[in-house]
């Protein structure tokens, strides 16, 4: 809420749980291993809900799916939990997919471009639904980003070694960010793994009233979301795809002030610079009446409302800070 991904007056819960029962058309739940199928949908629209979910209960008797989901659970990393969505989604999705294309003879690898055509088709089906077209952009996204992207890392592992085998085998090895999963080639070969990002040292120089809340990790797929409120899509884009690793802190106090912090590192020094410039209109864009202070070729901060806000950039690291009180923002300077 802090970064403006979802707004502050939304009932995060209710609202999920809303736009989740709206989507849903069917439902393979792996604990009780039972598929569930809407009964108000016609038979027709009944059958590929039945293939794409049965695919589901497959992946889990063959791959033990309920002990990745439970060990995804664990973690306190959204960006791995959905690059595992986009294996286990875009397998069903290209399951179902193939049952369309069998009569005509033709075969879902052959489909150009089949991360956009599958987020075109399905937000385009799901305009039709109120909660999702009032939901954020954050939530939308991410709902869809499974099954887009997840279908078309599955093209091209179809594409590596055309044979169902190769789809199997990577339930064994799975991917372990969004990065791999919308630049497979990044997950093939020199597989890029996320890199480590230490905020220990921040959390000390704030000092004993400050605790973490919670913490995660963004991925390239949700920090191009972020910077996308204030940015051009395909600036965001192009900004985000040199992502290294990320580690996001929510800090509060004993005045139950929150902060949070978002520490990044990059492949390259000058994929930092790249996010550092498009962050720095991201700042000049979300605060457009705040003068600049503490300004070097490597960081600013600003101050607005009593909020501190900073970004600094150190060789391929990149700290962000949104909401310090302006008082402990001034301890760090």
């Amino acid at each position: 809420r802090t970064l403006g991904l979802i707004p502050a007056e939304l009932d995060y819960r209710g609202f999920v749980i809303k736009l989740l029962t709206e989507q849903v058309g069917g439902f393979y739940d792996s604990d009780n291993k039972t598929f569930f199928v809407a009964s108000w949908l016609p038979s027709e629209e009944q059958k590929p809900v039945m293939i794409h979910e049965l695919t589901h209960a497959l992946q889990d008797q063959h791959f033990d799916v309920a002990k990745i989901l439970k060990e995804d659970r664990s973690l306190q990393n959204d960006d791995r939990i959905l690059a595992h969505q986009a294996v286990m989604e875009g397998d069903g999705m290209v399951v179902m997919l193939q049952y369309f294309l069998e009569p005509v003879k033709r075969h879902f690898s052959q489909v150009p471009d089949l991360a956009s055509i599958m987020q075109a088709q399905m937000t385009t089906m799901q305009a039709q639904f109120p909660v999702f077209k009032e939901a954020p952009l954050y939530l939308r996204e991410t709902l869809l980003f499974p099954y887009g992207y997840g279908a078309s890392f599955l093209q091209y592992v179809w594409h590596k070694n055309p044979s169902w085998e190769s789809v199997n085998i990577i339930y064994s090895d799975m991917p372990v960010s969004t990065e791999q999963i919308m630049h497979p080639e990044k997950y093939y070969g020199a597989r890029d793994m996320p890199k480590p990002v230490n905020t220990e040292n921040f959390v000390a120089r704030l000092g004993p009233g400050w605790k973490i809340a919670g913490k995660n990790v963004l991925g390239e797929f949700s920090l191009g979301l972020l910077m996308s409120l204030h940015l051009t899509e395909e600036r965001s884009r192009r900004a985000a795809a040199g992502w290294g690793g990320d580690q996001v802190l929510l800090l509060e106090n004993e005045e139950a002030k929150d902060v949070v912090l978002l520490s990044t590192v990059w492949d390259t020094t000058e994929d930092a610079e790249k996010f550092y410039g498009a962050m720095a209109e991201w700042f000049r864009q979300r605060y457009p009446k705040t003068q600049r202070s503490n300004e070097s070729p490597t960081g600013f901060s600003l101050i607005q409302n009593g909020a501190f806000h900073s970004i600094r950039r150190d060789g391929a690291g990149i700290q962000l800070i949104f909401g310090l009180p302006e008082a402990d923002g001034r301890k760090l300077i």
